[in-house]
């Protein structure tokens, strides 16, 4: 027998054309009708589905074969059916069977969308709107979707400054069930900060409050940039702005109000006005730290005092750990940290953060990562000074559990864990931690490197979570140009800084012009064969005729070793062997200097060169220094008048003395939007044979390589050159180069389009060689050249370009 009761029979409009506000238009009326059925539920079934898979639908109805039936488990799952979104009707029905009765779900989706269409934007670029818009085509149209957004496009509007931005939606009836749907956007003028007022400053100036201030006044042309943008979201962080502004002066009562915000009648421009009272400014009074103490470890009252006084933090002894799985281990030294919290002095707040995170650290730096530092102030207004207590809760030891990494793709999960400082089963440390997060960032392997220590398994342990992102680590370039020195240039270029995902840096290039053709392919591995020794290849041919016709052809192999824990020093050894010479040489060259000047030949060559590098990013760093000082032995040297011994082989026999330091410094602090960068190189090459040093092998300056604005090597001392016999012609400069040189490069750099690459840059070079072919002249502040401009660089898909 077939029974079929109506239980409950939800019904709404299809919602086509429509456009009212959602509590109006998707709000279901429900018609209840007592259950008079009894039994068990025998079964539950959908149908009616289209799109929308069955499975999908079960999942949201709770009520299971075996089930009592009653009205309320009924009524509860269908207005879990119907909160999905996803069916304008729905009707349950019981059918009679086994002894029991099957709960049927009979549904009507709602239309699916066809397209979804933007109208009336004329500020924001369509695909901007859509990249927000979470209704997509074939979906089932839902109203939550719809309102989500709805608010998302009024929100990007908003961010671009236009606040009073009205959004809202249609749908158009496409056949029997699908729709298109249809946001369309009233803009209206874009609301501008027109001006910030604040009162009861007397002794901050109004413009050193507002520079740290994120809603700004619009200024000149607030359309060009989003200063000048309102956002309420960001109301209540440039209150406690304010406030940060005057406990950094000492001024502990103050009180900042929520600005009065006030529209313009014409609802263009925004007023917002800070009411502030100052208060009374303070000293610093008496201090202290109460709390937990752990004597055996050196966590003691004296060693916490030291750190809030401003002394250097005790040797904590050194903490040890693994570096490799041959369990050798290393020493690290804490930092000595120090602060400027003294009784007398003017209170500031940046100095009571500052003390709280170095108690914090000595802290963490034995195992107790959940300690708490609690500041607890008493200000004393007869004294105008204010008492300060740093009451320490520790909690328990903890120690690493699992290291997991992602996100790493396509670096090797080994070359991430080779720089983290610390492994799984030891003792948190947070300094380890810290330092670890920061060589991974100035790898430059990763655009983003995000640290957490969520619990582990068992009690006290932690697992450290690394998750980096990716970025582009290498360029492919193939272009031609056109240089009013070199003619036509060929270019072709291949560089990766992670190669293969394993750390290597490789590159090959070549260049091809009328007056230079050169090629090189070089392969730098880091950490060779998983150690601590890194190991270097260079093959490379060259020649080019600037001032002369002259060649290089040769290969270099080299090894070194990293000197400290966090790999910034190293030491290393490499030899050199090269055809070098001149094409074409003149009677005149063959002669000059006894023969000496022009030669060509094998060099054979031994360098030890010792570098630190100090720079926050190895590839585009913004901040740091990076400083190598290296020393090379071609052939060997004079025994005597009559006897040369020959060490290494090869024609020439001279050693050579570099030293290279560059420096990074943002003028901004804590942002790279001027970055000062400073290069300057010293070199000394002298002769071991008594012999002249060849001109091959000798310092010629000029070029966009080291001084800018001069011709390739045109810069360097010359000797008289008479190239006829001829009375008439006139008597030519011969560059010879020096044995000295010394070049300068000031730069500052700046972001112009960020998104796409393109830096400006301000140059300032002074650079020249020095000393004549038998070394007499030596080197002289005065004789640099010097040259000065601008230029615009792009980090291009092909690569990097400069102009």
């Amino acid at each position: 027998m077939f029974l079929r009761r109506l239980l409950f029979l939800i019904s709404s409009s299809a919602l086509l054309g429509l456009a009212v506000p959602q509590s109006d238009l998707f709000t279901p009326a429900y018609a209840v009708a007592p259950v008079q059925a009894q039994g068990t539920v025998t079964g539950v079934r959908v149908e009616g589905t289209r799109r929308i898979d069955e499975a999908a639908v079960l999942a949201a109805i709770g009520l299971r074969t075996g089930d009592k039936l009653n009205a309320q488990k009924v009524r509860r799952d269908l207005k879990a059916v119907y909160n999905t979104g996803w069916f304008v009707d729905v009707v349950v029905d019981l059918v009679d069977e086994d002894g029991g009765y099957v709960v049927v779900f009979r549904v009507k989706e709602k239309p699916a969308i066809r397209e979804v269409n933007i109208e009336g934007e004329k500020k924001l670029d369509e695909d901007d709107i859509l990249e927000v818009v979470d209704v997509r085509a074939f979906s089932v149209l839902n109203p939550a979707t719809i309102a989500d957004t709805m608010q998302k496009i009024r929100d990007l509007y908003i961010e671009k400054g236009y606040y009073l931005a009205e959004v809202e939606f249609e749908t158009s009836p496409i056949g029997e069930d699908q729709v298109d749907v249809t946001f369309t956007v009233t803009e209206n003028r874009k609301v501008v900060v027109q001006r910030v007022d604040l009162n009861g400053n007397d002794h901050i100036q109004s413009k050193k409050i507002k520079r740290f201030l994120q809603i700004k006044e619009g200024g000149i042309a607030p359309w060009l940039t989003s200063t000048g943008n309102f956002d309420r979201d960001l109301i209540d962080a440039d209150v406690e702005t304010v406030r940060f502004v005057f406990l950094e002066e000492g001024f502990v009562d103050v009180q900042v109000d929520r600005p009065k915000v006030y529209l313009s009648p014409d609802k263009r421009f925004i007023f917002l006005s800070y009411h502030i009272e100052e208060g009374e400014q303070y000293d610093v009074g008496e201090l202290d730290v109460v709390g937990d103490f752990i004597e055996e470890e050196g966590l003691t009252h004296e060693a916490a005092m030291q750190i809030v006084g401003g002394r250097q933090v005790p040797d904590i002894q050194e903490q040890q750990w693994r570096i490799d799985s041959k369990r050798k281990t290393r020493a690290l030294q804490i930092e000595s940290k120090t602060t400027k919290l003294v009784t007398g002095r003017r209170f500031k707040a940046s100095d009571l953060h500052l003390v709280m995170s170095n108690i914090q650290s000595f802290y963490e730096d034995q195992g107790y990562a959940f300690v708490n530092i609690i500041p607890l102030t008493s200000p004393n207004p007869d004294s105008q000074t204010v008492d300060i207590t740093f009451q320490v809760q520790v909690g328990e030891k903890q120690r690493i559990g699992r290291i997991n990494i992602t996100g790493n793709d396509p670096t090797f999960d080994k070359i991430v864990r080779r720089e983290i400082l610390i492994n799984e089963g030891e003792v948190y440390r947070g300094s380890l931690i810290k330092a670890s997060r920061v060589r991974l960032e100035r790898l430059g392997f990763f655009d983003e490197v995000n640290v957490s220590t969520p619990r582990g398994d068992g009690a006290n342990v932690l697992d450290l979570n690394l998750q980096v992102s990716e970025q582009p680590t290498g360029s492919f370039s193939l272009g031609m140009g056109y240089s009013n020195l070199e003619s036509f240039v060929l270019t072709a270029s291949v560089s990766k800084n992670n190669f293969l995902g394993l750390g290597y840096t490789m590159s090959a290039a070549i260049n091809w012009s009328a007056l230079r053709r050169q090629g090189n392919l070089s392969l730098f591995d880091p950490h060779f064969l998983a150690s601590r020794w890194s190991a270097l290849i260079n093959l490379y041919s060259q020649e080019q005729s600037f001032q002369l016709d002259e060649f290089q052809r040769g290969a270099t192999i080299g090894f070194g070793r990293y000197l400290d824990v966090r790999d910034d020093m190293q030491l290393r050894f490499d030899y050199t062997i090269k055809d070098v010479g001149l094409n074409n040489i003149t009677p005149f060259q063959q002669h000059a200097l006894g023969g000496d000047l022009y030669r060509n030949g094998l060099t054979s060559t031994v360098g030890l060169d010792l570098s630190v590098d100090k720079r926050n990013n190895r590839i585009f760093p913004t901040q740091g220094w990076y400083a190598s000082v290296n020393t090379s032995l071609s052939g060997g040297f004079r025994l005597n008048e009559d006897k040369v011994l020959s060490l290494l082989g090869g024609e020439f026999n001279f050693v050579e003395t570099q030293a290279n330091l560059r420096w990074y410094k943002p003028l901004i602090k804590d942002t790279d939007k001027f970055v000062l960068r400073l290069n300057t190189t010293l070199g000394q090459v002298a002769s071991t044979d008594g012999r002249v040093v060849p001109l091959i092998h000798r310092y010629r300056a000029g070029g966009i390589n080291s001084v800018r604005g001069y011709n390739w090597f045109s810069l360097g001392p010359s000797v008289r050159a008479i190239p006829s016999d001829d009375p008439v012609r006139a008597d030519d400069n011969l560059i010879v180069g020096g044995t000295q040189t010394w070049i300068n490069n000031l730069e500052i750099e700046t972001p112009i389009i960020r998104a796409a690459g393109i830096k400006a840059v301000l140059f300032f070079d002074a650079g020249n060689a020095f000393g004549d072919p038998w070394g007499n002249d030596t080197l002289h502040p005065f004789d640099l050249r010097s040259a000065y401009g601008a230029g615009v660089r792009w980090q291009s898909p092909i690569g990097p370009l400069r102009f």
